[in-house]
């Protein structure tokens, strides 16, 4: 019994003393420096692509900003280019046809798998590229839509919205809004479901939002992958997961300056960028995913929870080890494959009934 108060009181002191140190540094705590390896509390496939893959240069993302821009557009052709032939590389590898075509005055692509699920014939899901809101036109539109479209055997839509510098937002969200009343005048809303990936997902969530306040149909059921829904600096992870996050790297230096210049002159808490700051009552069900090295797991773990507050149905999948939408980098690794089959079955749920 006196082991147990001395390390109560061992324990209540500890307590005690670290909320002095935190109240006298303004809250503000350190991280540690020590090392953090490679997890292994993943699959030997999904270590063996992490080991592969280069670490963030976070210096590197401090200092090599685009000033002018013609240095913006050279930047965004040079993602585009690559992203392009990645995008032609996975239609060959599954086999999924492209089909361009022009709604509502947006570009769009229909991709279409070799093998569709009978039951998801007449259903469309309408995918939204991500790109931190200014990369990846074009077919470069296309990439997610291919590795959905084949893994859940339906219809796909990928829609090539307004990016900026050019079109800052709303532009993106507008666009993706015009394509889906046109998509209304032919098909029902419960026959399809729309989604996508970081900048994707976030478009995905402020389009719903300005549905519902259009008072419109909104999809079956939504695929929320690792949004950025505060376009402030808020959140741990955006702090804890810099520099861990090799796809991201962090927040701050051309992270920072991408968005500012997508936002334009909109108060980055506005919820027309930020819907985080905005309604969730009547959402649609949804499927959120993120991983442990993501720098937007926070924001990821915050929307589950607003949507959870206004009675949504929401299905969220933190993975072990893994960095922003490394899921779609690693196909073929279990983890990736889990991901997509629990997304297909998530979908069928909500379009067949």
């Amino acid at each position: 019994m006196k082991a147990r108060k001395i390390i109560l009181s061992l324990l209540a002191t500890s307590i005690l003393s670290t909320g002095v140190v935190a109240k006298e540094n303004e809250k503000v705590l350190s991280l540690s420096t020590q090392p953090v390896p490679l997890s292994t509390a993943v699959s030997d496939e999904f270590y063996q692509f992490s080991a592969r893959v280069p670490a963030a240069n976070v210096e590197a993302m401090y200092k090599n900003i685009p000033q002018t821009k013609s240095d913006w557009k050279a930047l965004i052709n040079q993602r585009d280019m690559a992203a392009i032939q990645t995008a032609k590389e996975l239609s060959e590898k599954f086999g999924t046809s492209i089909v361009k075509d022009n709604i509502a005055g947006v570009d769009v692509y229909w991709i279409t798998p070799k093998a569709i699920t009978p039951e998801l014939e007449d259903k469309l899901f309408v995918v939204n590229q991500g790109g931190a809101y200014m990369f990846n036109s074009g077919l470069a539109s296309t990439t997610e839509a291919h590795v959905i479209a084949h893994f859940l055997q339906m219809p796909v839509l990928a829609i090539d919205y307004a990016k900026a510098p050019e079109h800052p937002a709303p532009a993106a969200r507008n666009d993706i809004v015009e394509v889906w009343k046109a998509l209304l005048k032919t098909r029902s809303a419960d026959s399809m479901v729309m989604g996508g990936t970081s900048a994707g997902a976030t478009l995905t969530v402020l389009t719903h939002q300005e549905l519902l306040n259009q008072e419109l149909p909104t999809a079956a059921a939504l695929y929320i992958g690792t949004p950025s829904v505060d376009m402030t600096m808020t959140g741990d992870s955006r702090y804890i997961n810099e520099g861990l996050d090799h796809v991201l790297g962090a927040w701050r230096g051309i992270s920072k300056e991408i968005i500012s210049v997508y936002i334009g002159d909109i108060d980055p808490e506005n919820s027309i960028v930020s819907p985080i700051n905005g309604n969730f009552d009547n959402f649609p069900p949804s499927y959120l995913i993120t991983g442990t090295r993501d720098l937007l797991l926070s924001d990821t773990i915050r929307l589950d929870r607003e949507l959870k507050r206004a009675g949504a149905y929401t299905q969220l999948n933190v993975y072990e080890g893994q960095s922003h939408g490394d899921y779609i980098f690693a196909l073929g690794t279990p983890e990736s494959t889990e991901h997509y089959q629990a997304l297909s079955k998530f979908m069928y749920s909500h379009l067949v009934k």
